[in-house]
C-alpha cells in the first residue's frame, strides 16, 4: 500500500503547474498595461499562497487534487485582486461578467475571416510586432508548444518548427481578452479540467467550454 504523500511534497508538485500559469498571467497584465513592467513575480504571489496554506494548518491527509484547486483558487484571486487594484479600481465587476463581455468582442473580432486574415498577415510582418517576440511565455519551452499542439488536437507539430507560424499563434493568443486568455492558460499551462477551471474560476461550465471551442475552431483555421 502506497503511503500517501506529505503536505510538503503535495505542494512542491502543484508549485511546479502553478509557476507557468502565474508567470504567464502577469505577462499578459504588463503587455496590455494593466500593471507595469517588472514589478511583480511569480515567486511572490505563490510564495504567500503557499504561506496561506501553512497559516491556515491545511490537513496533511488532504487530497492532492483538492489542494491543487484550491491553490490554484488563491492564485486567481490574488491575481484578480492586483489587477483590480492597479487598473479596475473604478469597477468591482465578477469574472462571469467579464467573460459574457469578452465572448460578445470574440465573436466581433475573429470571426471576419477575410479582414482578420489581412490584419494578421500585415502585423506579423511588422518589426514591432516581432520585438515583442521573446514577452509572451506562452511559447517559452518544447513541453508548452507540444502541450498547445495536443490543445488544438493538431496530429502533426510541424508547425512548432514553423517560426511564422509560432508568432501567428502567439499574434492570436495576445488578442484574446484577459478572463478569456486565463481560460486558456488555466487548461495548458496549469493542465487543469474543464470541470476544475469551473471550480476555480467559479463559472458553469458552459461558459468555459464555449471559450475553449471558439480558440480552439479559430486557431485551428490559420494552423491547418
Amino acid at each position: 500500500m502506497k503511503r500517501p504523500k506529505s503536505l510538503d511534497k503535495k505542494v512542491l508538485s502543484i508549485i511546479s503547474l502553478l509557476h507557468p500559469y502565474v508567470k504567464q498571467r502577469l505577462r499578459v497584465a504588463e503587455n496590455i498595461g494593466i500593471i507595469p513592467r517588472n514589478m511583480y513575480y511569480s515567486n511572490e504571489i505563490i510564495d504567500d499562497v503557499v504561506l496561506e496554506i501553512y497559516e491556515n494548518k491545511t490537513d496533511k491527509k488532504i487530497d492532492i487534487n483538492q489542494l491543487k484547486l484550491m491553490m490554484f483558487s488563491m492564485s486567481n484571486k490574488r491575481l484578480f485582486k492586483l489587477f483590480k487594484n492597479e487598473e479596475w479600481h473604478k469597477n468591482s465587476i465578477s469574472t462571469k461578467v467579464l467573460l459574457e463581455e469578452e465572448l460578445a468582442l470574440l465573436e466581433e473580432k475573429f470571426t471576419i475571416d477575410s479582414g482578420f486574415d489581412l490584419i494578421m498577415n500585415e502585423e506579423l510582418e511588422d518589426i514591432s510586432y516581432h520585438q515583442h517576440d521573446g514577452e509572451s511565455h506562452f511559447l517559452e519551452s518544447d513541453a508548452i508548444q507540444f502541450d498547445i499542439a495536443d490543445f488544438l488536437d493538431l496530429k502533426d507539430k510541424l508547425f512548432l518548427k514553423d517560426i511564422g507560424k509560432q508568432n501567428l499563434v502567439l499574434k492570436m493568443y495576445g488578442e484574446l481578452p484577459l478572463q478569456s486568455s486565463n481560460i486558456v492558460d488555466l487548461h495548458v499551462l496549469g493542465k487543469l479540467k474543464l470541470d476544475e477551471i469551473c471550480k476555480v474560476l467559479v463559472l458553469h461550465i458552459t461558459e468555459v467550454e464555449k471559450v475553449i471551442t471558439f480558440v480552439k475552431d479559430n486557431f485551428r483555421k490559420y494552423l491547418v
